[in-house]
C-alpha cells in the first residue's frame, strides 16, 4: 500500500460501481474542443469499439462527441464539440 499527496492523488480517477471503465472517466473530463485518444490493447480491450460509451455519455450529459479511427488505425480518437 501507499499513500500519496493530494496533487497526485488527483490525477488517479476512483472508478465506481457499475459501467464505469477508465475510458468513461476520461470522457467525462473532456471540455469542448478537446480530443481524447484511446489506444487499442492499453486503454481499450474489447473486440467492440469504444462508440458506444461515447454515445451513451452523448446522451446523458448533452454534449455532442465525434468518435473516429485514429489516422495510423493504433485506436481512436473521440472529440467533443462545443
Amino acid at each position: 500500500m501507499k499513500i500519496i499527496p493530494k496533487e497526485e492523488a488527483d490525477a488517479y480517477p476512483m472508478l465506481g460501481q457499475g459501467r464505469y471503465t477508465k475510458v468513461h472517466i476520461w470522457l467525462l473530463k473532456l471540455k469542448p474542443g478537446e480530443k481524447l485518444i484511446i489506444v487499442k490493447g492499453v486503454d481499450w480491450i474489447s473486440k467492440s469499439t469504444p462508440y458506444k460509451v461515447a454515445r451513451g455519455v452523448a446522451k446523458k450529459y448533452g454534449w455532442k462527441l465525434i468518435a473516429r479511427r485514429s489516422p495510423d488505425e493504433t485506436g481512436w480518437v473521440v472529440k467533443r464539440e462545443e
